[in-house]
């Protein structure tokens, strides 16, 4: 499943790079404008900033009692989240749940892992929210507050006393750990139990153990815990320092109103209902430095080249090294039955998605704006319309089912299905990319047929359930 993970997660790259060919070829033209050698600055200082991030990493990780990795896989880490936490809402719960993931796949335990995770986040937090108190007074003296900005650096503090919090209590009242872990076992044992990963009866106790002993060992280290929160700080004064760069590239020194930009960019991510705040951030530090006297055309050139330099070309590098993560390196295993597996998954996947995308283009259709660049590849709503979209979705949903459980049967329905959606698109609709895409998926399933070889069962109830 994971290699089949890989190639679906490889093609939803180069779909949102092509989706946002407009986007990378402004960078590109912003760029022509700049000053070369503050812009080669603010590269090597990005590259700094993700290498001082795995370092920060690794020292939180052996602040709490879990070393022997190496600086690689952290590096290797870094980079994947970038890539990973652009196609999440939730980015930032899901870079922590990635990292904890990684944590406990190399021998940490699950409370060890979170504590690692939870600490390296602490030092990146504080010295976002120091920038962003500069920030803030940089703001009132220009008179330009932003509400957004208040609510969002009120949110990073609130967050930043929680997670340091865990440590405290763990420390001078385990009691009370016990008490939340014991509480919060009933929700997340029922959402364990819901995804077929039952916690243990004792998930809540051992938690708290974990992190008490997470807490004991880091007021046993108390240095390395302070050079932990100092390379996580030192990580987003780099990729301030960027920002300050690149506004150097383009002739604009106030250096307080790149700060405040910086700081407004920040709270953005976190609040931005767009991937990795794609779009958002970049109007947010031009309106910011346009208030403080920089032309619109020099602070949207600032801007763009500040997420390119800190989020696209991360994202390419993340993109490449996201193989080599703990999730995706596995045992190989070169069966011809894991062949078939593999490439049931791959099927199953591409085909689930397409009926997925078509039940939200018509339920909630606001949630997939911002992914058009992914979803514009499969959109039927020219064919379907209204309810009738919706069947079309749990149908292609129920093909991709059978195709993972690798029957016949759905793999000739799902060729059928596609190819005569295709042949709609040539005739009628002249929608050529969604029908090439047709196309392209219902011949790599006829190509693979000999994957598909098990007959349907006839009880329905094992067909849906895989009982």
């Amino acid at each position: 499943m994971k290699k089949a993970l890989l190639i679906v997660v490889a093609i939803i790259a180069l779909c949102f790079i092509t989706g946002n060919a407009d986007t990378i070829a402004s960078i590109y033209d912003a760029a022509q404008a700049g000053a070369t050698t503050p812009l080669l600055i603010a590269c090597v200082i990005m590259i700094l900033r993700h290498l001082t991030q795995a370092v920060s990493y690794k020292t939180a990780f052996e602040a709490v009692g879990f070393a022997g990795r190496k600086l690689w896989d952290y590096i290797v880490l870094i980079f994947s989240l970038v890539f990973i936490n652009t196609f999440c809402l939730f980015s930032g719960a899901t870079g922590v749940a990635f990292i904890v993931d990684d944590a406990h796949r190399n021998g940490a335990d699950l409370g060890r892992a979170t504590s690692g995770a939870i600490l390296s986040q602490i030092g990146y937090f504080a010295a976002l929210l120091v920038i962003s108190i500069v920030g803030f007074l940089t703001m009132i003296f220009s008179n330009t507050v932003n509400m957004v900005f208040v609510v969002g650096a009120l949110l990073l503090m609130f967050v930043l006393l929680g997670l340091s919090s865990m440590y405290v209590v763990g420390y001078f009242r385990p009691r009370w750990l016990y008490k939340l872990f014991n509480a919060i076992a009933r929700p997340v044992g029922a959402v364990a139990r819901k995804v077929k990963h039952p916690l243990s009866p004792t998930w809540g106790k051992d938690t708290a153990d974990s992190f008490i002993k997470a807490a004991r060992v880091m007021a046993g280290n108390l240095t390395g815990t302070a050079v932990s929160i100092a390379w996580a700080s030192l990580s987003a004064v780099l990729n301030m320092m960027s920002l300050v760069a690149i506004g150097y590239a383009f002739g604009f020194e106030n250096v307080p109103a790149l700060v405040a930009a910086f700081a407004l960019g920040a709270i953005s991510v976190i609040l931005s209902p767009t991937p990795q705040g794609i779009g958002v951030v970049e109007a947010a530090i031009a309106a910011v430095l346009t208030a403080d006297g920089c032309s619109l055309p020099t602070a949207t050139a600032i801007a763009l080249l500040y997420r390119g330099i800190m989020f696209w070309i991360p994202f390419c590098i993340g993109a490449l090294l996201l193989s080599q993560s703990g999730f995706f390196q596995n045992k190989k295993d070169p069966s011809q039955e894991q062949h078939d597996k593999d490439i049931a998954w791959i099927s199953g996947t591409l085909v689930g998605f397409m009926g997925v995308v078509a039940i939200i283009s018509y339920a909630i259709p606001s949630f997939l704006a911002p992914y058009r660049a992914l979803v514009e590849w499969v959109d039927f709503s020219n064919i379907f319309a209204g309810p009738t979209i919706v069947v079309f979705g749990f149908v292609l949903i129920i093909m991709a089912v059978g195709l993972v459980r690798r029957y016949r049967t759905a793999m000739a329905l799902a060729v059928t299905v596609l190819v005569l959606l295709a042949s709609i698109q040539f005739l009628f609709f002249e929608t050529i990319t969604v029908a090439i895409v047709s196309v392209a998926l219902a011949v790599w399933l006829f190509v693979q047929r000999a994957s598909f070889d098990r007959p349907v069962p006839r009880d329905l109830h094992a067909i849906v359930f895989g009982k």
